[in-house]
This record gives structure tokens, sequence and C-alpha cells, in this order.
């Protein structure tokens, strides 16, 4: 296990650029079975399943699951969406009718300031396509004010 090699520098660089997320104190990213974030002790524990937050994926993409916890401190390429937005896209619908500029690019969508997931723009066909992996999608229920 490397604690912040070339991949790790390279993802944090790509985040803090692209999202404008600057990672917390103590979180930290580091490499075990891809690129994680968290905190690096738990390697060492005895725990099955999921050691952290994934950070990216094998094409260096932000996985949902990182996005869902840290989305929240971008200030860069996210989409504050009303409700019913934030309820299709939870369900693993994409977004339409969507004009984000000219590049395709990754979003945070975002409803009452909280993280709903991770979005891929389309400029062509003007969508936000859902990256929510279908275990990870669900029925909002609570709802805001």
């Amino acid at each position: 296990m490397a604690f912040i090699g070339n991949k790790e520098k390279n993802f944090q660089k790509y985040i803090l650029k692209h999202f404008g997320i600057s990672l917390p104190k103590g979180v930290k990213l580091f490499y075990h079975h891809g690129v994680r974030a968290g905190n690096p002790d738990i390697i060492k524990s005895d725990i099955k399943g999921e050691k952290g937050y994934a950070a990216c994926d094998a094409g260096f993409n932000p996985t949902n699951s990182f996005i869902q916890n840290f989305g929240h401190l971008a200030d860069k390429n996210f989409v504050e969406v009303d409700a019913a937005k934030a309820r299709e896209f939870a369900l693993g619908r994409g977004l339409g009718k969507q004009h984000l500029g000219q590049k395709a690019k990754w979003v945070v969508v975002r409803y009452g300031g909280f993280t709903v997931g991770l979005g891929y723009y389309d400029p062509e066909e003007k969508k936000i396509k859902n990256h929510i992996s279908k275990k990870r999608c669900r029925n909002m229920v609570n709802t805001m004010g």
C-alpha cells in the first residue's frame, strides 16, 4: 500500500481542479485495490467488504460513493436541482434539458445543499446521464421544509 503516490496525487489534483474539492483534515487518499479516501489505518483492521470510500474507478473517474460522501464540498461543476428532479436522479434516472456549456463533464447533483449523486453532462443531448449504480439508487422519502 502506497500513501499519496502518483495515482493518489493525480486524483487529488483532479478533484481540486474539476470540482474544487479539498478533502477534510484527517481524510487521506491511499491505494488499496484502487485509490480510496478515508483513514489509512482501516487497512490494518479486520473489516470485511468496502475498506473506505472508493475515490476513482479504473478510468480515473470519481466513483459515486466518493461523490456521495464528499460532493457537498464541491464549489465547481455542481448542479442544484429541485425536489422532483432530485427524486428522479436518486432513483437512477438522468436529467434532461440542462445547459451547462459545450464540454462534456462530470457534475455533482445536489438538492438543498445535499449530494444526490454523480452525473455526466452530455452537451450534444443537453442531458445529465445518471452514474449512480443500481445498488446505490434510493427512493427519497424525507423532504426538507
